[in-house]
């Protein structure tokens, strides 16, 4: 049986082994920690930091600029270790195995190239017109169908070498090292034939032309080269031997180079990126700072790598990868971005609202994922996995989920929106096609469905909701505490519900005017007071467009009760006065024969729910015999259906010989002994008053009356 590990010492015990000296200086240790934290934050603290740091970074720049005499030497021994214990063929034998593993694995990548065509089918002519969308597809079928060819030429490559190669460590090493460069160079290159579209120009998603993006693809591919192998290389002579300040300085000098060549390179094409991210944008802010873009690119390369260097000079991890990946998203993803800007506004402006809020989620989405990838590749301990949670790491992970709780939010927004208000214009256009304009409309006209009304509180209900939850999720990522904030919200709900009953009542009123569907968007109704068509309606009142223009509001409490004229049916009366001596009878059919005819009138015919017809004699009054008519028709129509009865029983009565009774003035006087009647009729439409026909009868007399003699 194994012997068993003695255990661990106990605190108490490892204290007892202490030397005096050695207790005394953790005592020391303990006593200026507590002395540090307690006197919090010291400028001078700081300033004495900072002054250690910048001598340690002296001492070490110092020391590694001070190797160079030894670099040629590390070099030479790099090689010596590689070739060592080799026999006469030397390097021979593996250059030949993975240079044939290269064409194995690049003769795989070739082989599915007709992969790419069927992803996305045929390519449209060079005349064709290619919207944003189908651009987005050939990139993404483009970035599916290269990764699959560069896995498979990883694979390919990779099994070339298993099956061939030797147990040798080095050639392992080495084959791996350089595989990893080349799979690299390959998968630069095919995303940038990808996303600048060399042999498709017109899929092309950023505003650049060719030649700018023949320029870009070829400097960016020479920065990769000298990236890529350089610091596999340098890797590779770690693993040789080649270690210390020597292999430190090496690694310098091949950032440097590299940094150069990224740098010329955004020189280069500073013209073509300022155009990328300023196509189809208007005078704003990313217009004015776009001559920015290439110039901060490069102080960003000059910095990253200078801030690496600082790192690793003062005993931190490089994280040079992180910083190419950096600049890599620094560079592609602001032309991208300003492509779909570009693009969800000429949808929007072609009343294409689906695809422009789509182009919108996708540019948020795409902003938050490379944020995603930039805390991932420097490798932010989010979830404290490591190690106690700093400050940094607090605020990225609050930026993280600010991001993500947008992108949430945001998306439910446009889903929202965009689906209520194609229902309501459906609403909107069905009502149209049948009712027409709600400002042409006639008292009474039937208005909007139940739905169509709803819908707009509904879709204010849900955007307020959305904004209100995606607040309290911010607040929260922020470590605020939203508990007291929602307590407080709700003794100040509380204390408006006291102090604002009335707001209250109105509120409460229209939820339950609503859910009584007491009227609709576009129903004439009569409140008492005023009256008119809803024009619209709010959480706390509604607006009545009177039927001569006038736009009342009247808040729901101070509804006592409404009169629609909008609903089922409408009933109109017509009164008609007659002579004295008219045949009733004959009145009455010829109304029926009216009604009839009414009937099949091409524009109110079919707004007919009962016939126009014949009440019969109502009233005698001094004029004449009043006869009473009516007609059941849809609400709204019955003023439009008024004017076509009138004519209709005018021209009827007119060709049977039926006189309407008017309105007669009849004054009795004497002249010259003679009792005189005379009869002074007047037009009901002219309003001639008695006293106006008793002038004219004394004119009259005046003129006949024998003049005397003189």
């Amino acid at each position: 049986m194994a012997e068993s590990s003695p255990s661990e010492p106990t605190s108490a015990e490892a204290l007892a082994r202490l030397s005096d000296s050695d207790l005394r200086a953790v005592v020391l240790d303990n006593i200026e920690a507590s002395d540090t934290a307690r006197r919090g934050f010291n400028p001078a603290d700081i300033a004495y930091a900072l002054q250690e740091g910048f001598a340690q970074l002296q001492e070490r720049l110092g020391a590694v600029l001070g190797s160079y005499r030894e670099l040629p030497q590390a070099v030479d021994l790099a090689v010596i270790a590689l070739m060592e214990n080799r026999d006469s063929a030397g390097l021979g034998p593996f250059l030949i195995l993975f240079i044939s593993a290269l064409i194995v694995g690049g003769l795989c990548f070739r082989a599915l190239k007709p992969l790419q065509s069927r992803l996305f089918g045929p390519v449209a002519a060079a005349n064709t017109p290619i919207d944003l969308q189908q651009k987005c597809r050939y990139l993404g079928a483009a970035l599916a169908s290269d990764g699959m060819r560069v896995a498979a030429f990883a694979i390919s490559a990779g099994l070339v070498f298993l099956i061939l190669g030797t147990d040798e460590p080095r050639d392992r090493l080495a084959f791996a090292f350089y595989l990893s460069a080349t799979i690299i160079m390959l998968t630069v290159t095919v995303f940038l034939r990808a996303y600048l579209c060399l042999e498709q120009p017109a899929y092309r998603i950023p505003h650049m032309d060719d030649r700018s993006a023949r320029a870009l693809f070829s400097t960016q591919l020479i920065a990769t080269f000298l990236g890529a192998f350089g610091f596999f290389t340098c890797s590779l002579f770690a693993v040789l031997g080649v270690v210390g300040d020597a292999h430190y300085l090496f690694l310098m000098l091949v950032g440097t180079v590299l940094t150069a060549a990224l740098v010329m390179s955004f020189l280069i094409n500073r013209y073509g990126l300022v155009r990328a991210i300023t196509a189809g944008s208007e005078n704003g802010a990313r217009t004015r700072l776009a001559p920015l873009y290439p110039w901060a690119l490069m102080a960003l390369a000059v910095g990253l790598f200078a801030g690496l260097v600082i790192t690793g000079l003062l005993g931190g991890q490089a994280l040079f990868g992180a910083g190419l990946f950096t600049l890599g998203a620094l560079t592609y993803w602001p032309p991208f971005d300003a492509a779909l800007a570009a693009g969800a506004r000429q949808y929007h402006a072609a009343g294409n609202a689906l695809h422009g809020a789509i182009l919108r989620v996708m540019r948020l989405s795409l902003g938050v994922s490379v944020i995603l990838a930039l805390i991932l590749v420097w490798r932010f301990d989010l979830f404290g996995l490591y190690g106690p949670v700093g400050l940094g790491v607090t605020i990225t992970r609050a930026i993280l989920q600010i991001g993500f709780v947008a992108l949430i939010a945001y998306a439910a927004w446009e889903s929202l929106r965009l689906h209520l208000d194609k229902r309501i214009a459906r609403e909107q256009a069905e009502f149209e096609a049948q009712h027409g304009d709600i400002g042409e409309m006639e008292i009474g006209g039937a208005g909007m469905s139940r739905l169509g009304t709803l819908l707009p509180l509904i879709k204010r209900t849900g955007q307020v909701l959305i904004a209100t939850i995606s607040l309290m999720i911010i607040l929260s990522s922020l470590g605020l505490d939203i508990g007291p904030i929602l307590a407080g919200a709700g003794v100040v709900g509380l204390a408006i519900g006291f102090g604002s009953q009335t707001l209250v009542r109105d509120i409460v009123s229209g939820a339950f005017f609503l859910i009584d569907d007491a009227f609709r968007q576009g129903e004439y109704i009569d409140l008492g007071d005023v009256k008119g068509s809803v024009e619209k309606i709010r959480a706390r009142s509604l607006q009545l467009r009177h039927h001569r223009g006038a736009l009342n509001t009247i808040p729901f409490g101070e509804i006592s009760t409404v009169q629609n004229y909008s609903r089922d049916w409408a009933i109109m009366k017509l009164r008609f006065r007659l002579a004295f001596n008219t045949d009733l009878e004959k009145v009455r059919k010829l109304l029926k024969k009216t009604g009839l005819a009414l009937l099949d009138h091409p524009e109110v015919g079919e707004d007919f729910l009962q016939p126009f017809k014949s009440q019969g004699v109502i009233e005698v009054d001094d004029y004449g015999l009043v006869i009473s008519t009516k007609f059941m028709c849809k609400p709204g129509r019955q003023f439009l259906i008024r004017r076509y009865a009138y004519a209709a029983v005018q021209e009827t009565f007119a060709a049977h010989d039926i006189q309407f009774s008017r309105p007669e003035v009849r004054v009795a006087m004497e002249a010259d002994g003679v009792e005189t009647q005379t009869e002074a009729h007047t037009e009901a439409m002219t309003k001639t008053t008695a006293s106006e026909a008793v002038a004219t009868v004394m004119a009259r007399r005046d003129t006949t009356k024998p003049q005397s003699p003189e």
